[in-house]
C-alpha cells in the first residue's frame, strides 16, 4: 500500500468517527481533543490531515455532498422527462443517505457553522442541487409562479432531510418505495398515487420515547441560506 493510498484511509476513518461524534454533540460542542480520543489519532496529529475545526467540517460536508452532487450530475440531470427525473432524483439522495446518514446529518445541521471559502464551496453545491430541483418543478408545472417553485423545491429537499430524523430500516418503508411514495405527494397529489400500499405490522401511535436519539435538534427547515 502507497503512501497516498494510506493517507486517504486513514483521512476517510478520522471524517467518518468525527461525524459521529459531531452528530451527537454538534460542531460547536466538539473539540479536537475530542476526535483524537474517538479516531485514536493525537491532536498533532489530526493537523497533518486538516489545519483547523472548521475545515474539519467542510472535509466531512464535501465528502458527503460531492459525491451525492456527482451521482446527480450523472443519473439525474441527464434525463430529458421531468417526472422519471424527480423519481430517480428523490430515490438517489435516499439512496446516498443509506450509507452516509451521519454525514447528511451533520451536513443538514452544521453547514450554516462554514464561513469563507469552506462556506462557499458547500453553498455552491446546494444551490446546483436546488436548481436541478426548481428547473425540474418548472417543467412540471409551467403555470407556477417562481415564489411556488421555490417553496416546492425546498419542501422537498426538506422533506428528504427529515427522514434521517425517523427512519427506521426493517419498520418503515424500504428507501426506494419511500422515494417513490414521496414523489407521488408531488407529482400526483396523493401517497402512492391514490393507490393502496401493503400494510405494515409496525404498531401504530408511537411516543415520542420511540424515537432514535439524534442529538441536537436540526435547523434543516430553515434551507441552505440563499
Amino acid at each position: 500500500m502507497d503512501r497516498q493510498t494510506r493517507y486517504d484511509e486513514k483521512l476517510i476513518m478520522i471524517l467518518d468517527r468525527a461525524s459521529e461524534v459531531i452528530a451527537l454533540k454538534g460542531y460547536h460542542n466538539t473539540s479536537v481533543r475530542d476526535v483524537a480520543a474517538e479516531t485514536g489519532v493525537s491532536p498533532a496529529g489530526l493537523y497533518y490531515y486538516f489545519k483547523g475545526k472548521e475545515e474539519l467540517l467542510y472535509l466531512i460536508l464535501d465528502s458527503c455532498l460531492g459525491p451525492l452532487m456527482e451521482r446527480i450530475r450523472e443519473e439525474v440531470h441527464p434525463i430529458e422527462e421531468p417526472t422519471l427525473r424527480l423519481r430517480i432524483l428523490m430515490r438517489t439522495h435516499l439512496d446516498h443517505f443509506k450509507d452516509n446518514g451521519t454525514k447528511m446529518r451533520v451536513m443538514a445541521r452544521e453547514w450554516n457553522s462554514l464561513t469563507g471559502a469552506f462556506g462557499s464551496g458547500i453553498r455552491g453545491l446546494m444551490r446546483e442541487y436546488v436548481d436541478i430541483t426548481i428547473r425540474t418543478f418548472r417543467q412540471l408545472f409551467p403555470d407556477k409562479s417562481a415564489q411556488e417553485l421555490r417553496a416546492t423545491a425546498f419542501g422537498m429537499i426538506g422533506m428528504l432531510s427529515w427522514v434521517d430524523q425517523w427512519y427506521r430500516p426493517g419498520r418503515d418503508l424500504p428507501l426506494e418505495l419511500l422515494a417513490d411514495h414521496y414523489s407521488s405527494i408531488f407529482l400526483e397529489g396523493a401517497p402512492g398515487g391514490g393507490q393502496p400500499r401493503p400494510t405494515s405490522e409496525a404498531k401504530d401511535g408511537e411516543s415520542e420515547a420511540d424515537w432514535p436519539e439524534k442529538g441536537p435538534v436540526s435547523p434543516i427547515l430553515s434551507g441552505p441560506g440563499f
